[in-house]
């Protein structure tokens, strides 16, 4: 009985509060890291949702949206939700700006909101369509194949910005849909209204003429995804704007990328700032300039001094993390991070104390990094 009291009660201040008090000034986003809030389902968070969730612990009445309504994540429904629901009603978290004009402030707004736990309820997040599809690669005189995730309410009679995410060595367009949580967090973002609704493409890089499939981790393998740059520009990006209600220009489009998708979207933001906006590398591998690791000696693909960009065309946001644990490409990521550094190019880094090559250090990067695209 003593429970129901003090629930009712919370309940009740709740309430009150939420009809009389004004929105305060914004607290920490780690503040909200656990869940979001969206008691009823609808993709907003307002009173409506302490309602929602007020009815069901004190009436047993209505079927609240598990996923939302667990605000600590902890896989019951109680007042401790119910007062988490609160605060996130009355103090809203802070969220990158829109409409910034300038690409520095802008970068730093993301990397004082970037949250290191991605809330549970988003992993597991559904929504949305994806399909296969097939396209004529001119570089590779055949047919390729990707999938194209269209967003939750897609609406062919409006426009979407494209996101391009690349996969690992020896993966394809199959690689980037489970681990790195990129689907899931997409739709809850969206679902939740915290990230723009968004066409998010899943490329196959390996652009070889004479074989489909890449062979070993090895220096005569490596052209072939290079090569994936004028696969994407001349063949697969125009299939996808002709196919599907696709915003275009920079501001709109982006490209991220896990280990050797990395490391191409960081080499392909270099070579084309002036079609990708957004660029994000999660473990990217060495090679864009010269290196030597375990598996073979680099010839690089440009000179450390053009491993930058520069005005008129500067990154809205460029993000790169890799893991102190990572056996696979060592620090190759934060070797990246120093040479734009050196050469005066802002970006983000993040470093993930005992990161691995995994989703340790690409769910998070990915989750932010949804979460801020096409808002500068």
């Amino acid at each position: 009985m003593m429970g129901i009291k003090k629930t009712a009660l919370l309940a009740a201040v709740l309430l009150a509060a939420c009809t009389a008090c004004p929105v305060q000034t914004a607290l920490p986003a780690s503040a909200y890291e656990a869940g979001t809030g969206d008691a009823d389902g609808n993709g907003s968070i307002d009173r409506n949702d302490a309602v929602c969730l007020r009815d069901y612990l004190l009436k047993g009445s209505g079927s609240p949206d598990r996923n939302g309504a667990d605000y600590d994540g902890n896989g019951r429904l109680d007042a401790a939700d119910l007062s988490l629901l609160k605060m996130r009603i009355l103090n809203p978290p802070a969220e990158p700006p829109h409409s910034s004009t300038d690409p520095a402030a802008y970068m730093e707004q993301v990397r004082s909101s970037y949250v290191t736990q991605v809330p549970q309820n988003i992993l597991s997040a559904q929504g949305g369509e994806l399909s296969h599809i097939t396209y004529f690669s001119k570089k590779a005189n055949k047919q390729k194949g990707a999938h194209v995730w269209l967003p939750p309410g897609y609406d062919a009679s409006k426009k979407y910005p494209v996101f391009y995410v690349n996969h690992g060595i020896q993966g394809n367009e199959y690689s980037m849909l489970g681990d790195f949580k990129i689907l899931e967090s997409a739709a809850g973002l969206i679902q939740a209204g915290e990230a723009e609704p968004m066409i998010i493409v899943f490329t196959f890089m390996y652009t070889n003429p004479n074989k489909d499939n890449c062979d070993g981790i090895n220096a005569q393998e490596v052209p072939y995804y290079d090569a994936f740059l004028d696969d994407l520009t001349d063949s697969l990006m125009p299939y996808i704007e002709s196919n599907y209600p696709c915003k275009t220009g920079r501001e709109n489009t982006a490209i991220g990328g896990f280990s050797m998708g990395g490391r191409e979207s960081l080499y392909i933001g270099i070579m084309r700032p002036d079609l990708f906006g957004y660029i994000a590398a999660s473990s990217p591998a060495p090679g864009v300039v010269p290196a030597r690791d375990n598996f073979m000696e680099h010839v690089g693909s440009i000179r450390e001094d053009q491993f930058r960009m520069s005005e008129p065309n500067l990154p809205y946001l460029l993000m790169i993390a890799g893991g102190t644990a990572d056996g696979m490409v060592g620090d190759f990521p934060e070797q990246y991070h120093n040479l734009f550094t050196r050469n005066n190019t802002d970006h983000i880094w993040i470093s993930v104390p005992g990161g691995g090559h995994d989703g340790s250090v690409g769910i998070p990067l990915f989750y932010n990094f949804i979460r801020a695209l096409f808002k500068a």
